[in-house]
């Protein structure tokens, strides 16, 4: 007896259906369903229905015509039914889907990273390299997806997997720790019980990571390439090319390198000055003549960013591997890396020049004691490490001329006359 009572509707007669400017028009579809036109032209569907357990009678929008078109109301109508047949109310259940969407939208991977960042900012933690993984490893990846759909063998696949591809082992392993972070703040929240990024297995990494060449017969060829790599790859950066100078100038460390803001830069007190990554308490790295050329050269390419070492996207600063990458390029693969720049000048400096090893270290930003017992102090012995930064300059642009070095740089009672800062 049903199935005569229903679809007694077509498409044509929907269509050509007009609004009467006096009251609203209402036909049947049977079923329960109705397509209903205000005098205003509104035109929608409306299923109406005895709800369950309470027996009271209701009415419920389907959607507005024709976005939802005859086919698509009766196959509500149909799914509405048989929920009701259930005991089930279809509007409370789609009051609950449309909560269980606000709530997945409201609590998208991206969302709550945000909210971990911005607890970390109030607590004054640095997280420039921390933004720039995730969202160069992570968000593009997994953003918009919902805590439940999280699961470990998607995150291998869709996060990890990439990363490892290119061997950047570190990076994975940090981004790890990095979403580990986020997972434990997405728990205390109550959006998960289970943390997948606990099972996840990343692989040891090679060791000796950071190769360097520490052998003075070795760095003359080494300090020529670097120089001429503009030259002898004219599509890189100049951003990459000052870099690695630079890193071979200064040896900081590769990320607070890539990381240097102009505000770190005091031209006029000829250093720079940046919190260290490692000892958190704010680091001075006086600046020879050449370096600071270095620097003027590319101060004004991006006016507008508040990096040195712009990327190629012209907004963050370069990334993790790109110094790497470009001594691969010039042939120094499993030789010299832009970490291992630093052991360079700590082996190099007290060979050749009998530098004090406390003077180096304090220029590596390395914890040093001091005799009062103070873990760090940014200003010891910073005339004699600045004089000990342009010999260092002057030694390596020494081997790029091939001129004769002079090993004897530092004399001892001209050393005594210097204040000790």
């Amino acid at each position: 007896m049903m199935a005569r009572t229903q679809n007694k509707l077509t498409a044509l007669q929907i269509k050509k259906l007009k609004a009467d400017p006096q009251k609203s028009i209402k036909i049947g579809d049977g079923g329960n369903l109705y397509f209903r036109v205000d005098p205003n032209g509104s035109r929608y569907w409306i299923f109406n229905y005895t709800r369950p357990y309470t027996g009271k009678r209701n009415e419920v929008s389907l959607g507005t015509y024709p976005e939802i078109s005859l086919e698509d109301a009766r196959r509500i109508r149909d799914e509405y039914k048989a929920l009701i047949q259930k005991g089930v109310d279809p509007t409370v259940q789609r009051l609950q889907a449309k909560h269980q969407r606000r709530h997945e939208i409201e609590n998208t991977f991206a969302v709550i990273a945000s909210k971990w960042l911005d607890k970390r900012k109030v607590e004054q933690k640095q997280d420039s390299e921390t933004i720039r993984r995730l969202e160069h490893d992570a968000l593009p990846y997994i953003g918009k997806l919902s805590f439940d759909q999280l699961t470990s063998e998607l995150l291998e696949d869709r996060v990890f997997q990439p990363i490892l591809e290119r061997e950047a082992y570190a990076v994975a392993k940090r981004l790890k720790s990095d979403l580990n972070q986020i997972f434990k703040f997405a728990r205390k929240r109550k959006l998960i019980t289970y943390n997948p990024i606990e099972d996840i297995e990343l692989p040891t990494p090679p060791k000796n990571n950071h190769k360097a060449i520490t052998k003075s017969r070795d760095l003359g060829p080494l300090i020529k390439t670097v120089w001429r790599y503009g030259e002898l790859h004219p599509r890189s950066l100049i951003t990459t090319q000052i870099a690695i100078k630079l890193s071979l100038l200064i040896f900081q460390r590769p990320g607070e390198i890539r990381q240097l803001k102009k505000s770190h830069y005091d031209r006029e007190k000829r250093y720079l000055m940046f919190i260290a990554s490692k000892t958190k308490q704010e680091h001075i790295v006086p600046l020879s003549t050449q370096a600071i050329e270095l620097l003027d050269s590319i101060m004004n390419l991006y006016p507008d960013n508040e990096y040195i070492f712009v990327g190629r996207d012209g907004k963050g600063f370069i990334s993790e591997n790109t110094m790497n990458k470009a001594l691969e390029r010039m042939g120094f693969a499993g030789k010299h890396t832009a970490h291992g720049s630093r052991a360079t000048a700590r082996t190099l400096i007290a060979e050749i020049f009998e530098q004090p090893a406390e003077h180096i270290e304090l220029q590596l930003a390395h914890r040093v004691a001091d005799p009062n017992g103070t873990a760090y102090n940014r200003t010891r012995f910073l005339k004699r490490r600045r004089e000990m930064m342009q010999k260092w300059a002057d030694y390596l642009y020494d081997l790029i001329n091939d001129r004769q070095i002079e090993t004897t740089l530092f004399q001892k009672d001209l050393s005594l006359s210097w204040d000790r800062l």
